[in-house]
């Protein structure tokens, strides 16, 4: 490509950016979340160095681990206020979208802005290709992640507890009360009609749990990063090193308590979400920059987003992943899955299930080379149902 046609492109992009940029307006907020709920006192080694934090992996993925009933003592009641860091970007002018909120979720080891990619943004941030369809969009950082609260990583954070906190801000989004406590904002408060689930990996999971529990709760559902497959599982947990969190670095994370992991560099980063052909050498640089922390809870609670079957869910569900994910699908998902044997084990009552690989992609989509592909395949789904 000549000198001058590049110059063009490049211009055309930032031009892109620069009118999606001025579409929208955002605004965050802290959402005071009261959950009364039931979590789990798991046996779990205590993770308080980073020898530790090896040590909680290997007992998480030797072969003859605790499955998650062997490692439960009890029940652990929890009653506790969760401050939730959140944002909401909405058009600046009324689109036919306007009325369809999307809340998005994101996986673990990340915070909200997994969805607002600042590389290229034009091609990798989600916040502005929704904008730029006419969606108004809310993130949040889950408890134990970004500005949010950090609780205990051992009896507080943990999935069904998140699931309840998706629940109450689904909630709050439906009744027209999310932004009633913030004051000196130009945004209207949302009024929607529908709301649309969007999720990535563990942030999927939860969307599935609430699904199975609140059936009524949402409109449609897109879940990335998420693939019920025949290699889901084969991967263990010590694959991906991880380290105490406040050591790691304490300037970024020295805030975090016993518990709290994260992974360790660039090289395991990469095994964890891209492939060779989807990674791009600044994209990776900056989910270093804004990597998270996890907590160790959350990898013996998963089961909990599932044991409180409530209305059906009857909305459609797109289920998207890399073709290369390694995660779900230990590195090949082709041929790993059917859409009928996901719809039957997992959403039952949905009107339509339909999966998509994503070509030549790991398990993080936002920040692969073809994310602007992706999410046009994810804004399609939503119009052939109608939203």
């Amino acid at each position: 490509m000549s000198s001058t046609r590049l110059i063009q492109v490049g211009l055309l992009f930032a031009a892109k950016a620069m009118a999606v940029a001025a579409s929208k307006q955002c605004v965050d907020f802290v959402l005071p979340i009261h959950v009364m709920a039931t979590n789990n006192n798991y046996t779990m080694p205590r993770v308080d160095s980073n020898i530790e934090a090896v040590q909680w992996a290997l007992n998480f993925s030797v072969w003859n681990a605790p499955n998650a009933t062997e490692r439960d003592n009890g029940p652990l009641p929890i009653n506790d206020i969760f401050n939730i860091s959140a944002k909401l970007c909405v058009p600046s002018v009324k689109t036919n979208k306007s009325n369809i909120l999307q809340i998005a979720v994101q996986g673990n080891a990340w915070d909200k802005r997994y969805w607002d990619v600042q590389v290229e943004p034009e091609e990798h941030s989600y916040v502005d290709a929704a904008i730029a369809k006419g969606y108004p969009i809310l993130m949040f950082d889950r408890i134990g992640t970004g500005k949010s609260s950090l609780p205990n990583a051992y009896y507080e954070v943990q999935a069904g507890l998140e699931v309840d906190i998706l629940a109450q801000i689904t909630a709050m989004a439906s009744n027209g009360t999310l932004l009633s406590s913030v004051s000196n904002t130009t945004i209207a408060e949302p009024n929607p009609t529908h709301i649309v689930h969007v999720g990535h990996s563990f942030g999927s999971l939860l969307i599935a749990g609430l699904l199975t529990q609140h059936g009524d709760m949402s409109s449609a559902a897109l879940l990335t990063g998420f693939l019920p497959s025949t290699h889901q599982g084969e991967v263990p947990v010590a694959t991906f090193e991880h380290d105490f969190a406040p050591v790691h670095d304490p300037a970024r994370f020295g805030q975090f308590g016993s518990g709290y992991i994260v992974l360790t560099s660039e090289n395991t980063l990469q095994k964890v979400y891209f492939t060779e052909d989807s990674l791009e050498p600044a994209l990776l640089t900056w989910t270093e920059a804004v990597k998270q922390p996890e907590a160790v809870a959350l990898y013996a609670s998963s089961g909990q987003a599932f044991a409180n079957p409530g209305p059906a869910y009857g909305g459609p569900v797109q289920v998207i992943a890399g073709e290369f994910d390694y995660v779900n699908c230990n590195g090949d998902c082709k041929g790993s899955y059917t859409e009928a044997g996901i719809k039957n084990s997992t959403f039952p009552g949905a009107s339509n299930v339909t999966v998509y690989l994503q070509p030549n992609t790991g398990h993080a989509l936002t920040v692969a080379k073809n994310a602007s592909a992706v999410f046009e395949m994810m804004f399609s789904y939503l119009e052939d149902f109608g939203f």
